[in-house]
């Protein structure tokens, strides 16, 4: 399987002590939340990943990468953990709460989740790590930073994008790209351009180097391929109608909000296909099409602006440090169909749905 192919690159010369934290409750429950929000169970092939990728598998990843980038234990214990307050079917849920640019209210937080699990707190402890050192990835630039930097978390969803739900990259290719990513904690011994902000204040940050087997045009392709990916109206429409959904399931009692947290996606769509209203959820994921809509169209009809993610790696070259469109004259021309993209976010889309599934959605659509 791909899955495991992709996994064993990560897992090389990492650090043997975080082996027992993936065996506690907190980080296996992880293995029931897909990465790609509910993606794995939608009838619209072009968004459909080859094969499921959880978000286990991406915080075992990121935690395993990051100890072979870090000496610190702890560093790579906040990668393990930056997801366990993941819901089942993960950003959907701020389309459920009509929160789709900013991504917020995706999960709970993970001081709160870890302090739930008393086998998990003991082995920080035997370790002498303190809580406070691993729920905050925004401290360690490797793990977590803002736009428009390359952080383990965004490399990783990058390279399993490309490899499992765009269909576009071998798993050779990945390889390639994967031993692309390195870490700078400083920037001694470099020719610095002091008019570049991220290298004037610079705090650390992953960077790309040169690979036999890799151009740096070629991880920035990867980095176009998945963002254009979330900004297609496939992906958009779905992630929207699932929402609604997921809104009209748990006014009727079917499902309550904290199955969200406590079931696997799988789990939570079994007890919606076991239940006398699954009409709804069947409707959607039978879903094929999704088109422009005409203004005759009376279905659910949207227009939803995700999340822009987007990244502008710093590249390795000639004993410095910066940005792709100083070395590179491909930079613009990869640019101009994202910006493409974003532009049609603005445009209203549907898809042929049941008029009593539209009839049951519609009123989901207005509540804020």
């Amino acid at each position: 399987m791909l899955v495991e192919k992709y996994n064993a690159l990560n897992q090389e010369r990492a650090d043997e002590r975080l082996k027992r934290y993936f065996k506690t409750k907190t980080l296996e429950r992880l293995k029931g939340k897909g990465m790609f929000c509910g993606m794995d169970y939608t009838g619209i092939k072009r968004i459909r990943p080859i094969e499921y990728y959880s978000r286990y598998d991406h915080s075992k990843n990121v935690a395993n990468t990051a100890s072979k980038l870090s000496e610190e234990l702890k560093v790579a214990l906040t990668g393990a953990f930056h997801d366990v307050g993941t819901l089942s079917f993960a950003h959907v849920n701020s389309f459920k709460k009509k929160d789709a640019t900013a991504q917020a209210s995706d999960e709970l937080k993970v001081e709160s989740v870890l302090k739930q699990d008393e086998e998990l707190l003991e082995y920080l402890h035997e370790d002498k790590i303190e809580l406070e050192d691993v729920i905050h990835p925004e401290k360690y630039p490797l793990i977590d930073k803002d736009l428009p930097t390359l952080c383990l978390d965004r490399a990783d969803g990058i390279l399993a994008t490309c490899l499992f739900w765009a269909h576009t990259h071998s798993i050779e290719e990945i390889e390639a790209l994967y031993n692309m990513l390195a870490y700078f904690d400083n920037l001694d011994g470099m020719v610095v351009d002091n008019f570049n902000h991220r290298l004037k204040d610079f705090t650390g940050e992953m960077a790309l180097v040169e690979h036999p087997n890799a151009e740096f045009e070629d991880f920035f392709k990867a980095i176009n391929i998945y963002s254009k990916l979330q900004l297609t109206k496939e992906d958009r429409y779905f992630m929207e109608l699932l929402g609604l959904a997921l809104n009209y399931y748990e006014d009727i009692g079917i499902i309550q909000e904290e199955d969200l947290f406590h079931l696997s996606e799988q789990e939570i769509i079994d007890k919606i296909f076991d239940s006398k209203e699954k009409s709804v959820l069947e409707d959607i994921l039978s879903l094929e099409e999704v088109h422009y809509s005409k203004p005759e169209d009376k279905g659910i009809v949207v227009v939803t602006k995700p999340k822009i993610r987007q990244s502008n790696p710093l590249c390795f070259n000639q004993m410095s440090l910066c940005e792709i469109n100083d070395i590179s004259g491909e930079f613009y021309q990869e640019l101009n169909p994202l910006f493409k993209d974003i532009c049609l976010t603005s445009k209203p889309i549907t898809g042929d749905l049941s008029k009593d599934t539209v009839k049951k959605l519609s009123k989901y659509q207005k509540r804020k």
